[in-house]
């Protein structure tokens, strides 16, 4: 396989269609998952009876938000890795795409790549559970009381949680390529989930060394751009921070800091996703150029 055309191509593809950037942008917007954080509370002279209420009150209101956040995540995030899967097909083969088309490709496969996630992440959760409830094991030997159960018990589980460690980094790397090669059997072949699954294992299974080659090389790129990109976005968080916290010396005021270090912070994180979205896009296209290549490499079973 030539890496070197695959990501030339990817970078062509990337640039001379900027239909695909609003997908890029989503993915990176929505592609991850979403947390929640707490915050202090102003305090009120109440009783706690009245407390009570408003409290359970902002908090269900807190989770339908989270729930609601996590649901268009999901949704616009799969939408997004489908329209960008389908739309570098569609350049290849037409020489050009179009947003509708993208919308159209994503919306079509939305269930089967949500499949595809549950099926692949919840048997590793359980799998990654087990393993690390066998390397904390021996620490039940600490409950002897005994000097020499205790220094075996912390050297079996350091022992256990290397091995543990090599064997999660493993799994999670066979997992990443397997859902690469599975979204775009889904997408670009109209597969449902397990047929999608069964085919991307297959493919591995057949160009082992080509796709792990792949997965290298673009974490290699992974790591230079974050090498580029993360500096900057941290100097230009820190000065928003900065100005924030000099803001509230200088006015006592913590809520005009915050508003001030918001607004300041808002330009990084809109340029941040965009910059993130942008390489999204160059990522998907190569992924998806390389599986067209494995594709026409393969023999028919």
């Amino acid at each position: 396989m030539d890496y070197g055309k695959i990501l030339k191509r990817a970078v062509e593809i990337t640039w001379r269609n900027k239909a695909l950037w609003l997908f890029g942008f989503l993915l990176a917007l929505f592609g991850g998952g979403w947390g929640s954080g707490g915050g202090q509370g102003i305090q009120y002279r109440m009783d706690a009876s009245e407390l009570a209420r408003p409290q359970w009150a902002w908090g269900l209101v807190l989770l339908i938000l989270v729930l609601v956040m996590i649901v268009i995540s999901v949704v616009l995030g799969n939408i997004s890795r489908g329209a960008l899967i389908g739309m570098v097909r569609e350049v290849e083969e037409t020489g050009t795409t179009s947003t509708r088309s993208g919308w159209r490709s994503g919306r079509s496969r939305l269930w089967s790549l949500i499949g595809i996630d549950l099926v692949t992440a919840i048997p590793a959760f359980i799998f990654a559970l087990l393993l690390m409830a066998i390397a904390l094991a021996p620490l039940l030997l600490l409950l002897a009381e005994r000097r020499v159960l205790t220094v075996l018990g912390i050297l079996l589980t350091v022992l256990l949680g290397l091995g543990v460690l090599a064997v999660l980094i493993i799994a999670g790397i066979a997992l990443s390529i397997l859902r690469e090669l599975a979204y775009r059997h889904c997408v670009l072949e109209g597969k449902g989930v397990w047929q999608s699954i069964r085919d991307g294992y297959h493919t591995v299974r057949a160009h082992l060394r080509d796709a792990g080659l792949m997965w290298l090389l673009l974490l290699v790129i992974d790591l230079a751009t974050g090498v580029v990109v993360f500096p900057l976005a941290a100097v230009g968080f820190g000065l928003a921070a900065a100005v924030g916290a000099a803001t509230s010396a200088a006015t006592q005021s913590t809520t005009g800091a915050i508003v001030i270090v918001l607004l300041l912070a808002l330009p990084a994180l809109v340029v941040m996703a965009v910059v993130g979205g942008v390489y999204l896009v160059f990522r998907s296209a190569a992924w998806t150029l390389a599986y067209r290549e494995l594709q026409s490499q393969s023999v028919p079973a």
